[in-house]
């Protein structure tokens, strides 16, 4: 058995599968931390009082989270250079936007029902002590919404880890597609599709007990309080 796995994840194998992990890693960090940002500023504009800035974030909205992952990713690879005047993206950038936008849509609507969840006289209480909007948010809603937010927000980027995979179809070299390269020279799928399993849920796993420590962290004043 030993000697049977040595055969199929030789050092040079197991360096490919450690940069495809480190490929997927980049991706799913940069459009996790550029997505909860985007999150963040459609989740205001859809309870902005400007009609304008409520349209156009409910139509983004809707628009990335009724369609296909799959489909936005070929929209954004294949579909934007087929216009005048737009230059094709590199495979990754164009992976990481789509990704970004992708959960950048998720987000914003877990994120709005964090705000929604918050009793609305906590604002108003705010407002009559003299704090102007941008204090309301920063000092008082935010806080709170962040740590309604947490559980949701981490689940979501516990599903964006495994939603890179899909980045593979536009060549990005993430770990599925270099394990299809490996398998492509081994001929043993199913020991390299189970090795490739077992590093998503290491990935996952670690994701899970990095979000836990979160969440106890923004509910320790809670728990003291009760």
């Amino acid at each position: 058995m030993i000697d049977y796995l040595a055969g199929i994840f030789t050092p040079a194998t197991l360096r490919a599968l450690w940069q495809g992990t480190q490929m997927t890693l980049a991706v799913t960090v940069i459009s996790g931390t550029v997505g909860l940002v985007l999150g963040l500023l459609a989740a205001l504009g859809r309870m902005s009082r400007a009609v304008p800035l409520r349209l156009l974030a409910g139509a983004y909205i809707e628009f990335f989270r009724g369609t296909p992952l799959l489909v936005q990713l070929f929209i954004i690879y294949f579909g934007l250079p087929s216009l005048p005047f737009i230059a094709p993206l590199p495979a990754f950038w164009a992976g990481t936007i789509g990704l970004i936008l992708y959960v950048g849509a998720y987000n914003a609507e877990i994120i709005r029902g964090a705000f929604l969840a918050i009793p609305r006289g906590q604002a108003e209480a705010a407002r009559a002590m003299g704090l102007h909007a941008v204090q309301v948010y920063r000092f008082v809603l935010i806080p709170q919404a962040v740590r309604i937010a947490v559980p949701a927000l981490g689940n979501q980027f516990i599903s964006l880890i495994k939603d890179s995979t899909l980045v593979s179809v536009i060549t990005v070299n993430e770990l599925l597609l270099t394990g299809r390269n490996i398998i492509s020279r081994t001929y043993q799928p199913m020991t390299v599709y189970l090795a490739i399993a077992l590093i998503y849920l290491l990935l996952s796993n670690l994701s899970a007990l990095g979000i836990g420590a979160v969440e106890r962290r923004y509910d320790r004043p809670y728990r003291k309080a009760r």
